[in-house]
């Protein structure tokens, strides 16, 4: 497989079309079309089928995408130590908004200062979408809550524990179960689908049969809050995420009939020779700044 038909596969699968791949590599439609067929018979497999008017990747496609993003990835990162005279290292990291805003910046922040010669780029994903991204070579390093990570391709390191916990405002009921009777409070503020804790909470609900009136979706832990501080609702979240406001008497954490389990944050990585030792300093760093707290 040589580098241009690594770059015109990934160009289609962005564009998922044949004119705007050429256009974009600055080549005619018709070496697109041929570079495509030329792979295809070298590797005996079809890589695009059209379905719906629309061009779309086949599932063998699919299967060698991450090993095709990581050749263009080896390319890019050689021409990056061509460039920089061997100075300047870029790193890819995708964590989710509980770690962002309990630490996580704080790190990248005082990295990028300390650490001029790396260049961070940092995107915020759920943690599934995290882990997806690190398999397929999207990204170097993905930080993910979850109650474990197994996977074969992966490298786990725990950060540190997490407390789940139901929290609403000061003036709700002390308990859950009173809680529930009331309608303002009946009402669960959580973010999107895939959550973690809410896939937790969830099961919770199911097992423990309870009758959850109203259920609001909200794009961030801020926003959710806020409801929450205007006294309206629960939630469910990583204690770290709403500890300055329990702290300081706004929320209070409300007391179950069941148990909660913890969950733990996570740094996952792919080792590869050219970030091997970026991947070990930010790891340690990281681990360094929770374990500090």
């Amino acid at each position: 497989m040589e580098l241009r038909q690594v770059k015109i596969i990934k160009t289609l699968i962005e564009t998922g079309s044949y004119t705007k791949t050429a256009r974009r590599l600055n080549y005619t439609q018709s070496n697109v079309t041929q570079q495509v067929q030329l792979l295809e018979k070298t590797l005996n497999q079809k890589l695009f089928d059209y379905r719906h008017k629309q061009l779309r990747p086949t599932p063998f496609l699919k299967e060698i995408l991450p090993m095709i993003n990581q050749i263009y990835d080896a390319e890019q990162q050689i021409k990056q130590i061509s460039s920089h005279n061997n100075t300047v290292r870029k790193v890819r990291i995708a964590a989710p908004e509980s770690l962002m805003i309990t630490g996580l910046s704080e790190v990248i922040k005082n990295m990028i200062h300390d650490y001029p010669n790396i260049d961070i780029n940092l995107q915020n994903n759920s943690c599934s979408m995290n882990q997806e991204k690190l398999l397929e070579d999207e990204v170097d390093i993905a930080f993910v809550l979850n109650d474990g990570v197994n996977h074969h391709k992966l490298n786990s390191t725990l950060i540190c524990e997490e407390d789940i916990v139901i929290v609403a405002h000061q003036e709700a009921p002390d308990h859950f179960d009173e809680l529930l009777q009331h309608r303002q409070y009946n009402h669960f503020v959580i973010n999107e689908k895939g959550s973690v804790y809410r896939n937790m909470f969830e099961q919770i609900i199911q097992s423990q049969q309870l009758d959850i009136i109203k259920i609001t979706e909200l794009w961030s832990i801020g926003v959710i809050k806020s409801l929450l501080l205007d006294n309206i609702g629960f939630s469910f979240l990583p204690y770290r995420t709403v500890k300055k406001e329990i702290e300081s008497g706004l929320l209070k954490v409300i007391e179950t009939p069941f148990s909660v389990e913890k969950l733990g944050s996570y740094i996952l990585t792919k080792s590869y020779p050219w970030n091997k030792d970026i991947n070990h300093l930010i790891i340690d760093e990281v681990t360094n700044f929770f374990s500090s707290k």
